[in-house]
């Protein structure tokens, strides 16, 4: 396996907890532990309990305490946790992608109607 698709998880957490942050301050601890998790997962480096090791468990722990027993079986398997954190991550990406570029083209490129083109109704 590519040790890049051994760092999405972390790469993942450290999104999630930086628009977390923005809205909930007690949150930004969890920022600088997901930034060290992500660089030492991408240089190969060897952790005995990663950030998203302690997130997992606590994860797993909030929704048996909250009486969601299917989600925290399903969860239990870190496998699991790292797979739903790669396909998020993936598709928060592509949403982001197609945005910026949707985002460009609003910015830079004249709409049909400024530029004298086609019928309009304004």
């Amino acid at each position: 396996m590519p040790i890049f698709l051994l760092c999405l998880p972390c790469l993942s957490l450290i999104i999630y907890f930086a628009i977390l942050g923005i809205f909930f301050p007690s949150k930004r601890k969890f920022i600088k532990d997901a930034i060290k998790c992500f660089w030492k997962k991408f240089k190969g480096e060897y952790c005995s309990d990663t950030f998203d090791e302690l997130i997992h468990k606590q994860f797993v722990m909030w929704l048996a305490e909250h009486k969601m027993d299917r989600l925290a079986r399903f969860f239990k398997e870190k496998k699991n946790f790292d797979r739903v954190l790669v396909i998020s991550m993936l598709i928060f990406m592509t949403i982001n992608t197609i945005l910026l570029i949707l985002l460009i083209k609003w910015i830079f490129i004249k709409s049909p109607c400024k530029a004298g083109l086609g019928v309009c109704i304004e």
